[in-house]
């Protein structure tokens, strides 16, 4: 049981309480009248009863908040129900402007800005608070000139005493209805917070995922069993704690900005001994405010492999060594990418990846199959530019001239149950091309133009790499459209060193400082000429600044190494001006791109904007392949 517990300083106030609730529905099971000294007993009693809302006016209230933490509601005064007072004390006094002092506790009173102004007379309010002495503060009010006391039960007591004008704070009922509708309206709340809070405990306890509800600290607040038998933890002894100590493997920053309402959801592979969990989080949004998170955990496992399995599997080499987590400490710079990577290691769906590092891109797919439910499968790469075009079909799906042979170890099937990364497939065959569309489609591989041939089922996850854009070959009729959009889905485009400045620097100073070591040499690096290899456009990867960093120390002639020296070992090494040339080109085309799209294709407000003629950048547009 549960209700509301209106307590009153008068009969004649309870007895306005009682008529008001006679008219209506109500969930009031206490209307009593209670004095200062009574209240929190009442209160108490109230509570046994089943009351967890009450109400109540000026000293009593606070007393009631103070003392019991229950919910309270205060009776405000209302305008008309303060004016008829003034009027009353006005007649009572007979005086021209009186000067009335209102003793009432904080938050009892109406707004009183233009009483003054409509009544014709002078107020003081006097606030109570805990603690002070009625009488006193009565005393110093008669002492300051007022002509009349307005106040609760102790201040007329002690104005009587003194035989001084009082009036206490009577009402006409409104104020009283006013507060009952407040707390009906809360109750109302409570009760639907409850239903609502049952309805989230039964999708709980029924949920064959782990759930657990956080706040908006990320603290926990909630959580199902099934959750505590992932965590092999207690409910009890996870409330109050972090989220990311539950799941020290969760990305910190992205809980932050799910609950800071810069992304709606996260979701990532956490293992937890021998299982893979994915753990969704997601925010709660009310009236547009988020006030924390569901964090669900769903439980898989990675692919069962025999130990004969994982011993051919070591043999073969079919092993991928990078770790995620691992290589954004070695690359900081790479962290949009490998947070991208993370996603997309939960889906099997095939990856096209772009970029001129080769060994970074290499070291992406490793990291992206740990990081996925094949980590314990096979890891295969095959080199598309390594494998004449005759020998391409045979090479990845088994596939001869005449005929197709699944007994025949082809990269696919090498690949069973884990990941094929197929390098440089911008150099595959169209007939390849055709094939390998197939296999992504139907999951197996035959003889694609004989019926009935017999076939070989596929399991492999498949990550494209490219070292040019693909866009490009698509363009030129080089690759397939439907091929390039079935890879593009899932895209990674990894930035080149030169455009990720701070591990530019961090790259710099540990080549640097390892080729002084290496070597037993002691330079000087000028600022001047860090900034010029800082912004020196590295085509490749850190394997071209590192061997530029040992070529630099170890033909140094002086201790310290300036920027001349750096400039003229750049020339050296690298053809400047046909550099020069193929970057202006690359700017070119950006420049060009972003026009036209910028203008919707429209070729005369793009070459306006350029500052060419129209004819000028028709040819550019034909020279370098843009439609």
């Amino acid at each position: 049981m549960s209700g509301i517990a209106v307590f009153l300083p008068s009969e004649t106030m309870r007895r306005q309480a009682e008529v008001i609730l006679e008219k209506r529905k109500h969930h009031v099971i206490v209307n009593k009248v209670t004095t200062i000294d009574n209240v929190v007993e009442e209160t108490r009693k109230a509570i046994e009863l089943g009351a967890n809302i009450v109400v109540a006016r000026g000293h009593q209230a606070a007393d009631v908040k103070q003392y019991t933490g229950v919910t309270t509601v205060e009776v405000v005064m209302t305008a008309q129900e303060l004016g008829l007072l003034i009027v009353k004390a006005k007649k009572m006094l007979n005086k021209p402007v009186p000067k009335i002092g209102i003793f009432c506790w904080k938050g009892m009173l109406c707004d009183t800005t233009y009483f003054e102004e409509l009544y014709d007379v002078k107020l003081v309010i006097y606030q109570m608070r805990v603690g002070e002495d009625y009488f006193e503060k009565v005393e110093t009010g008669i002492s300051e000139g007022i002509d009349v006391v307005i106040g609760g039960e102790k201040c007329i007591q002690y104005a009587t005493q003194k035989n001084f004008p009082a009036l206490f704070q009577s009402t006409t009922g409104e104020s009283i209805e006013i507060a009952i509708n407040q707390a009906e309206t809360m109750y109302a709340m409570a009760e639907k917070e409850m239903h609502n809070y049952a309805q989230f405990s039964t999708v709980l306890d029924s949920s064959n995922n782990g759930i657990i509800k956080i706040g908006a600290d990320g603290l926990v607040q909630t959580m199902n069993r099934v959750m505590e038998e992932i965590l092999k933890i207690s409910g009890e002894s996870a409330v109050g704690r972090h989220i990311t100590e539950l799941f020290p493997a969760l990305d910190g920053e992205a809980v932050d900005r799910i609950l800071a309402g810069k992304e709606e959801t996260y979701s990532s592979f956490v293992r937890n001994g021998t299982n893979v969990e994915v753990v969704t989080v997601e925010a709660i949004v009310v009236e547009q405010g988020i006030i924390g998170a569901i964090v669900s955990c769903s439980r898989t496992r990675r692919l069962s492999w025999s130990e004969d399995k994982m011993k051919e599997k070591l043999l073969a080499g079919f092993v991928a060594y990078e770790n995620l987590n691992n290589l954004l400490k070695k690359r900081p710079g790479l962290k949009d990418t490998i947070d991208l990577a993370k996603v997309y290691a939960q889906s099997n769906v095939p990856i096209l990846m772009e970029g001129t590092s080769r060994d970074e891109l290499e070291q992406l797919c490793q990291g992206i199959h740990n990081y996925s439910l094949r980590k314990n499968g096979p890891f295969v790469i095959v080199n598309m530019e390594t494998i004449p075009v005759e020998q391409q079909m045979q090479a990845l799906f088994g596939i001869s001239e005449n005929s197709f042979n699944g007994k025949k170890k082809s990269a696919f099937m090498k690949a069973s149950d884990g990941t094929l990364v197929i390098r440089e497939i911008s150099r595959m065959s169209l007939p390849a091309q055709y094939c390998l569309l197939n296999v992504i489609r139907k999951r197996w591989i035959g003889q694609q133009d004989v019926e009935n041939e017999s076939i070989q089922r596929v399991n492999s996850r498949i990550i494209a790499l490219s070292s040019i854009p693909l866009k490009e070959l698509v363009i030129q009729g080089k690759f397939r459209r439907d091929l390039y959009h079935v890879l593009k889905a899932f895209y990674i485009v990894l930035p080149s060193v030169s455009e990720r400045r701070e591990e530019l620097e961090i790259l710099l100073d540990q080549y640097y400082r390892h080729y002084l070591d290496k070597y037993s040499r002691y330079h000087v690096l000028t600022q001047e000429a860090r900034q010029r290899i800082l912004n020196f456009h590295w085509d490749n990867n850190d394997i071209q600044l590192e061997s530029f960093c040992e070529r630099m120390i170890l033909t140094a002639k002086k201790r310290k190494i300036t920027e001349e020296y750096v400039d003229n070992l750049l020339a050296e090494l690298y053809d400047l001006e046909e550099r020069g040339e193929s970057l202006l080109e690359e700017k070119r085309i950006h420049d060009i791109e972003t026009c036209l799209l910028k203008h919707n294709g429209n070729r005369t407000l793009a070459a306006e904007e350029l500052n060419i003629s129209k004819s000028t950048l028709w040819r550019h547009m034909k020279k370098y392949g843009i439609k």
